[in-house]
């Protein structure tokens, strides 16, 4: 099951233009999904963003980065994975999205620095969950700043603020499939 995972992933990521995600970042969203669904066996679909009437470049600018987790083709939620800039860096992340719109979990998947790392503790990475298109976080507001991790703190939550409001554009283009 877990090679399964690992390949459907590198597969999608490959076939969407985006770098493929390490085993380690697979393994760490598996880990996560399993801790929401653990009553499910989740399967992951990349949303097909890339269509002809669809007229939005930011939307078609997401193609790859967004995914249905499904159990026999019922909707549990979705997952997104993205980027956010650090001081001198980029590094991954993933957010895991409820069917209410809720951010339930976010994941940094790497983080090269070690100047900044604060935004990896799972407790910071705590305060997003709940957010929704219709609450967006905000850095120093709702989500603390971090001492020493002030430009790493502030690119996660942009990308993210980002990323849900992405999830409206997606829901009101009834893409969310």
């Amino acid at each position: 099951m877990k090679t399964l995972l690992i390949i459907t992933f590198l597969f999608l990521a490959l076939a969407s233009g985006n770098p493929p995600l390490s085993k380690e970042s697979i393994k760490k969203i598996d880990k996560s999904v399993k801790e929401l669904y653990p009553e499910n066996k989740a399967e992951y679909s990349m949303l097909k963003l890339n269509l002809p009437e669809i007229d939005d470049p930011e939307i078609l600018n997401s193609e790859g980065k967004w995914f249905a987790v499904l159990e026999k083709g019922e909707i549990l939620g979705w997952l997104n994975i993205d980027k956010a800039w650090g001081r001198y860096h980029e590094f991954d992340y993933a957010m895991i999205v409820d069917t209410n719109f809720q951010i339930s979990k976010l994941l940094v998947l790497n983080y090269a620095a070690t100047h900044g790392n604060a935004v990896t503790g799972r407790k910071w990475l705590s305060k997003f969950n709940g957010f929704s298109p219709d609450s967006i976080p905000e850095y120093g507001r709702g989500i603390d700043a971090i001492s020493g991790a002030t430009i790493s703190g502030n690119g996660l939550t942009e990308s993210v603020a980002g990323s849900l409001n992405m999830l409206r554009k997606l829901q009101d283009h009834n893409l969310l499939k």
